[in-house]
Parts: structure tokens; C-alpha cells; sequence
């Protein structure tokens, strides 16, 4: 029996067994540097090297991630012919994005008089209609203004969008995550966020601090606290040093 269970291990495809995959991350300019590649099936995390270069744990069908603080999200599936090369892959700057966003931002705020004034003057006339009590003539015959200007007021007022409010992470809540959850765990936390035991309480309360959405919590949103959580312990690490030189 035991034979058996041997020649059927042996001949298992190699494609369903984990091997390393060798991959080099690069935007239109050059290689990318520190970005933090994440087998998302197996739960394994790993960055890029000063040239771009990376190796990570992986099999066929696997996604891996790609991120970096000025380049766009990447998701690749793993194939079987990843195996045999380095996996180049190629991520988009995300500052380039942003740009466009911003231009076409500033263009929708430019102020367009003639349009500002029809919508007063439409607005005016349909409050005329729905209350034309405030609308009666003073004594020096003119119209309301303070009414008026109430109105435009409101109307300016209700096109504002009610911003729903962020629920931060509590130091409870990341101090619990770390010691329940199979991805987030401690050698998570001192491995790959470099974050050794005596400093951990203290990298708890700056997480908490910075006020990231509890939304994260989510199982879906593992991704996105992972790359927050990558933020905050490099900003972490400078103040101890920083706290180091100090002293």
C-alpha cells in the first residue's frame, strides 16, 4: 500500500505541486523597487529587490498581486509555462492617473457664470411658484433678497455630498486580528512587517491612530489592510529610528 501511495505521489503533475516562481516587476520607465507581491491563494507575501526581482511560493492558478505606493493595482494568474522563465510584469504608474483626475477636476470647477445664472433664475421661479408668499413686494419694491439669497443658499447646499463617516480600526481589534487570523498572525507581523515583539503594543496604538477603515476588515478587503498595514510599519520603523538617533 504504501508503494502505491509513493508511485501516485511520483507521478502527480508537477503543475498542482508549489514551486518558486521568478518574476521582475518594471513600469514604462524602469524596474520597480520594494513593491509588495502577494500570492493571494496561498497567503504568502514577498517584495521586490533594488533591481525588480522577486521569488515567491506559487502554483498553477494562483493569483498573485502587485502593488506599489505610485503604480496601479496588477493581479496575474499563474500559468504552467510561468515556471520555465522569469515572470516579467508590467504595473502602470498611477501618478499618471491621478494627474488626469486632478485636470479634470479643476475643469468641472471653473466657474461658468452664464450657467450659474439660469440655474438662480430657474430655481427662483419654480420657489416663486411653490411659495410665493415670501416673493410679496417691500415697500421700496423690490423683491425679498434675504429670502433670495436663502433659497440659492440651499439650493448650493443640497448639491454637497454627505460624506459617510469613517469607523476607524481599534487597537483591540488589530491586537485580536493578530492572534486569531490564520493570514494575519505574528510571524506576519515580525517577518514581513519587521515589527519585533517589544515594539508591537506601541505599532498597534500608531495603527490606531491612523484611523484606517474598519471596512478592511472584511474577508474580501485582506489585499487592502495588508498594503495599509505595509504603510504604517515603514512610517513606524522611521520614528523608532528616528526615536533611536535621539537617545
Amino acid at each position: 500500500m504504501t508503494r502505491r501511495v509513493l508511485l501516485y505521489l511520483l507521478l502527480l503533475p508537477i503543475s498542482i505541486l508549489a514551486q518558486t516562481i521568478n518574476g521582475k516587476v518594471y513600469d514604462a520607465e524602469t524596474t520597480v523597487k520594494g513593491a509588495l507581491v502577494v500570492n493571494v491563494t496561498q497567503n504568502i507575501m514577498t517584495y521586490t529587490n533594488d533591481n525588480g526581482d522577486f521569488k515567491i511560493e506559487a502554483k498553477v492558478k494562483d493569483t498573485l498581486y502587485i502593488s506599489s505606493l505610485f503604480h496601479t493595482k496588477t493581479f496575474i494568474k499563474i500559468k504552467k509555462v510561468d515556471f520555465d522563465h522569469v515572470v516579467v510584469i508590467e504595473v502602470k504608474k498611477a501618478i499618471n492617473e491621478l494627474d488626469a483626475v486632478l485636470l479634470r477636476e479643476e475643469r468641472e470647477r471653473q466657474f461658468d457664470s452664464v450657467k450659474m445664472a439660469s440655474q438662480v433664475n430657474s430655481q427662483i421661479k419654480e420657489d416663486i411658484k411653490r411659495n410665493s408668499f415670501k416673493y410679496q413686494p417691500t415697500p421700496s419694491g423690490n423683491m425679498d433678497i434675504i429670502a433670495i439669497i436663502g433659497m440659492v443658499g440651499r439650493l448650493f447646499k443640497s448639491k454637497k455630498p454627505i460624506a459617510e463617516p469613517i469607523i476607524p480600526i481599534t487597537y483591540k481589534e488589530l491586537s485580536t486580528l493578530f492572534l486569531n487570523d490564520r493570514f494575519f498572525n505574528k510571524d506576519l507581523l515580525v517577518l514581513d512587517l519587521n515589527i519585533p515583539k517589544e515594539y508591537q503594543i506601541l505599532f498597534f496604538d500608531y495603527c490606531d491612530a491612523k484611523e484606517i477603515d474598519s471596512k478592511l476588515l472584511a474577508k474580501n478587503k485582506q489585499v487592502d489592510l495588508l498594503e495599509e498595514l505595509v504603510i504604517c510599519s515603514q512610517e513606524f520603523q522611521k520614528i523608532i529610528e528616528e526615536s533611536k538617533k535621539d537617545n
